[in-house]
């Protein structure tokens, strides 16, 4: 259910105090994935969660270790199980930039969560992920001009 939707639900009227909510924040990451490849995953970040999930399905073509399950108890639902991957991670940068840190390994509950979610980054991931945002640096550009010899040439 969106916030939207509970609101709409809401008697308002007979709150003593004004509701205020949180906005959510995102962030994109990106995960090493077979033979090289890179996929980019859109990431909640969720400040009281105990640790990282990731949807079960982003990974099915990632060799992520397997350390173990987890019992995952939600607010609402019943407890499951989950597989407790590591996975190579690194913070996902802007158009011009690129992040020339190696990928850190970080764990993550990989198991079903919301459909409008592919992961949630808990505080001590995110932290680690801001530490590695330091090696964001200018992607280089070639810019190619003709000389005064008639050929194109790098510079």
């Amino acid at each position: 259910m969106s916030q939207d939707a509970f609101l709409d639900r809401m008697d308002l009227a007979n709150c003593k105090q004004p509701l205020q909510l949180s906005e959510l924040q995102y962030c994109n990451v990106l995960m090493k994935t077979e033979c090289g490849g890179v996929k980019s995953v859109r990431c909640l970040k969720d400040s009281g969660a105990q640790m990282s999930y990731i949807l079960k399905d982003l990974i099915k073509d990632v060799d992520a270790q397997v350390l173990g399950t987890v019992t995952i108890k939600g607010v609402i639902g019943q407890p499951a199980e989950a597989a407790v991957v590591t996975l190579k991670i690194k913070p996902a940068t802007s158009e011009d930039l690129e992040n020339i840190a190696p990928y850190i390994d970080l764990c993550f509950a990989a198991c079903e969560i919301t459909p409008d979610l592919e992961a949630i980054l808990y505080a001590a991931d995110l932290e680690k992920l801001e530490d590695v945002s330091a090696y964001d640096v200018l992607k280089p550009t070639v810019v190619t001009v003709r000389c005064e010899c008639g050929k194109m040439c790098g510079r």
